[in-house]
Order: structure tokens, then C-alpha cells, then sequence
């Protein structure tokens, strides 16, 4: 009964480990269209020192906004990813059990160090609609270059011509 139970509470723990992708639309009040957005959360939490120690994931958002087009974001909750607005950065990302690919990142406009924006994002989108796992590599401040690990039941359902 013991073995049964411990069966159970573990098919219970991968399923619960895994996220899914969460689709929404949003109105840009600018000009009064509708952005897409598709975003999921990373499996675990990143542990870093003091002062972004506790609770960390991180998250990939794909965005098709009708002022700044396609995107595609990888952001932390806390901490800083060393990446430059003039410099770029590189991102590595592992889609299954594929070869790594290089992306090159950008930070954001505004300097949100907890925010960068991979290059490419037709590539990016194109390999994450067939994968259920990603593996996304980044420098982060004192920490080195951790590996967030992001499982869906079901891969990105995205258009790229919308």
C-alpha cells in the first residue's frame, strides 16, 4: 500500500511540476488594437543571494503587440540579468532534447534589468511550438549563468502570421 501511495504522490508532484502556457489579449489603449500574449513560468525557483533570495521564477513571454510587433521576453521576478541595451547579450536555449541554440538578447528600453529581449523571434517561436521542455541559460548578476527549466503538458500554440 506504501509503494502504491508513494506512486501516486509522485505521479501527483510531475504533474503538478509542470505549467502551462496562459494565452490572454489585452486592448493597447493607444491605438485601440489587440496585443497577444502567451507567457509560462518556470518549473522551479532560481536561488540567489541576498537581497533576491526566496521564491524567483522565471518566465518567457511571446507578445504580438500592434505598436512593437513580435516578441519574445525572458524575465525573472528578482535579481538582474547582465544584459545591455547597446551590447546584447547571449541566451542560450535547449527546446526538448535538441541540439543548444544561441539566441542573442537585448535589454529592455527602460533598463529593466529583470527583463531581456531575445533576437529572432519567428526562431524562437518556431522551436517552442514543437517542445515541451525548455532550457533557457543567462548571465545573472553574482550568480553566474543558471539554467531555467520551463515543462508544459503541450507546446506554444502560436500564429506568427497574426
Amino acid at each position: 500500500m506504501k509503494k502504491a501511495l508513494s506512486f501516486v504522490t509522485l505521479m501527483t508532484l510531475a504533474f503538478f511540476a509542470q505549467a502551462q502556457w496562459m494565452y490572454e489579449k489585452q486592448e493597447d489603449k493607444m491605438t485601440s488594437k489587440t496585443a497577444s500574449i502567451a507567457r509560462v513560468k518556470s518549473v522551479g525557483s532560481l536561488s540567489l543571494d541576498f537581497p533576491y533570495r526566496g521564491t524567483n521564477h522565471g518566465w518567457i513571454e511571446v507578445r504580438q503587440h500592434p505598436t512593437y510587433g513580435l516578441d519574445v521576453i525572458f524575465s525573472i521576478d528578482k535579481g538582474q540579468i547582465l544584459c545591455s541595451t547597446y551590447q546584447g547579450c547571449p541566451i542560450h536555449v535547449r527546446f526538448d532534447d535538441g541540439a543548444v541554440m544561441k539566441f542573442e538578447g537585448v535589454g529592455a528600453a527602460d533598463h529593466d534589468s529583470k527583463i531581456v529581449f531575445l533576437n529572432n523571434p519567428k526562431r524562437f517561436i518556431s522551436a517552442a511550438s514543437k517542445a515541451k521542455k525548455i532550457l533557457l541559460q543567462a548571465n545573472l548578476y553574482k550568480a553566474g549563468a543558471p539554467v531555467v527549466e520551463f515543462k508544459t503538458e503541450s507546446p506554444l500554440a502560436w500564429n506568427t502570421k497574426k
